[in-house]
């Protein structure tokens, strides 16, 4: 296949899999999941290394890039008020590091892996996701702040995990954490830098309404581009900062620049998984298949109950309340994406992780099973439905509403 047909048949199936998932109200990342898979290795219509050959790392990191950029665009803390404000400051903070270190444990437990190898799968399972906890918060209708609290939570523990797994998957290949520091601070810095360069144009530069999108953009690639250039995986960083701290200043109003997440964010994800998946070694997915149902069964049934339990503690919250939180804990795309990076770093490092793409994988479409088939019940179990369904935004987060 030329280079011109792969771009083609990847964005196709992107965007054929976000209407469609959609259209059927399903998180889109099953839809993609089954998409990749389907034109990858079943069909074998599409290989991702022999289409864009040695391009394919440099491209996938850049694309995550642009994706944790558009996901800390929302990562605005004074959207942090009211009752679910302790709740959600908990799970991402306490709880994240409970998750952390539990999921590292249980990694531990079922996979042959040393314990820095399974840190990094620890690290990743940190991150849930807007792209899949929106659809499931629109087909379970719980009552606030179960609601506010999963949909916010879903919003800040995306950049917060993904710069956690950044940091020990660097540990881990490069062993050197003066080498980690010099990373991510001079990705920090240069993606602050950009922020602040940004946002003058915007406040005093009369940089038309309608182009704030597109040069956030190209800001976002410059900041990804300059940070590499100094120091490898410095990019990731870089467009993390950029988009927390646009979303956190106040000189300039940066409304329009979340239209890059309905536009150009699904866009993405839908292209990205859809690559992704399609690089999937079924064979290696049915290897560690049962190893990563007794990942999910432990994930599912003891850490997020008990991180739930420990980081909504003392918040006033109802105890049914704390159980639906409890039972909420779906991987998305930045789970996907991040592992898939990672491992071609590893590969690239000459230390294959030949566990660590299959395991998340099978963590990402099992918990999306388990919490889309038992959302709705849980919920009318534990008594915290809403009677009539909540208006959410693109994000999965409730419409006029803060937390």
């Amino acid at each position: 296949m030329t280079l011109a047909g792969g771009i083609a048949l990847v964005v196709a199936f992107g965007v054929a899999g976000q209407v469609g998932a959609r259209a059927l109200r399903v998180p889109s990342i099953l839809v993609l999941l089954g998409l990749g898979l389907l034109v990858g290795p079943i069909l074998g219509w599409l290989d991702p290394d022999a289409v864009f050959g040695d391009a394919l790392f440099p491209l996938v990191s850049m694309a995550v890039g642009l994706l944790l950029f558009e996901e800390s665009l929302k990562l605005d803390f004074t959207r942090l008020r009211g009752g679910a404000r302790r709740p959600v400051l908990g799970l991402v903070t306490t709880g994240a590091l409970l998750t952390g270190a539990g999921a590292t444990a249980i990694a531990y437990l079922f996979l042959d892996l040393t314990w820095g190898r399974a840190a990094v799968i620890g690290a990743i399972l940190i991150v849930s996701g807007p792209t899949v906890v929106g659809p499931l918060l629109a087909m379970i209708r719980p009552r606030q702040p179960v609601e506010s609290v999963l949909a916010f939570e879903g919003i800040f523990i995306d950049p917060i995990g993904a710069t956690v797994a950044l940091a020990v998957a660097n540990v881990v290949l490069h062993a050197e954490p003066v080498r980690l520091l010099e990373t991510a601070g001079s990705g920090l810095l240069i993606g602050a830098a950009g922020a602040a360069l940004l946002v003058v144009l915007i406040r005093f530069g009369r940089v038309p309404k309608e182009t704030e999108v597109v040069l956030a953009f190209a800001f976002a690639l410059g900041v990804y581009a300059l940070a590499e250039a100094g120091h490898d995986e410095a990019g990731l960083f870089a467009t993390t900062a950029l988009g927390a701290a646009l979303a956190n200043q106040r000189v300039a109003r940066t409304e329009p620049l979340h239209e890059f997440g309905t536009h150009i964010g699904l866009l993405l994800i839908g292209s990205l998984f859809i690559v992704l998946s399609a690089r999937v070694d079924l064979e290696a997915l049915v290897r560690y298949a049962l190893p990563t149902a007794g990942i999910v069964a432990l994930l599912v049934l003891v850490l997020r109950p008990l991180v739930a339990i420990v980081s909504t503690w003392g918040t006033g919250l109802r105890w049914s309340d704390r159980a639906m939180i409890g039972w909420m804990a779906p991987r998305g795309i930045v789970a996907a994406s991040t592992a898939s990076v990672f491992a071609l770093e590893f590969e690239d490092a000459g230390a294959p992780f030949p566990q660590l793409v299959p395991v998340i994988f099978g963590v990402v479409l099992l918990t999306a099973v388990v919490y889309g088939f038992t959302g709705t019940p849980a919920a009318k179990l534990l008594g915290v439905r809403a009677d009539e369904a909540e208006s959410l935004d693109a994000d999965g987060v409730p419409v006029s509403r803060t937390v």
